[in-house]
């Protein structure tokens, strides 16, 4: 970034955030971009289990002893992302708190 890019966006935060430093103001707005994307992870999850009316583990359990249809088997790989990304994002957001926790 150029010395007036950087100068503008430290301008922007102390005037859209005037109580924090930078890396509170960058870690507060990563925390709620991982907070977004736990929401959005958390709902296809969920989406997932309505259809199936049943866990994810219970439905990984079935595709592994089956021979699923390319949809059902696209929906498992779906639901796993959904499933991990719900973990990362649970994971991420802790340590991105724990950074509020610090001057």
């Amino acid at each position: 970034m150029s010395m007036t890019t950087t100068g503008t966006l430290e301008e922007s935060a102390r005037r859209l955030f005037p109580n924090q430093n930078l890396d509170q103001v960058f870690a507060g707005l990563l925390l709620e971009r991982a907070q977004r994307n736990l929401i959005k992870y958390q709902v296809t999850a969920r989406q997932f289990e309505t259809e199936y009316g049943q866990s994810f583990a219970a439905f990984r359990q079935h595709i592994l002893t089956s021979e699923p249809d390319f949809r059902v088997e696209q929906d498992y790989f779906d639901w796993e992302l959904s499933v991990t990304g719900v973990a990362d994002m649970q994971a991420e957001i802790k340590r991105l708190r724990s950074l509020s926790n610090k001057p």
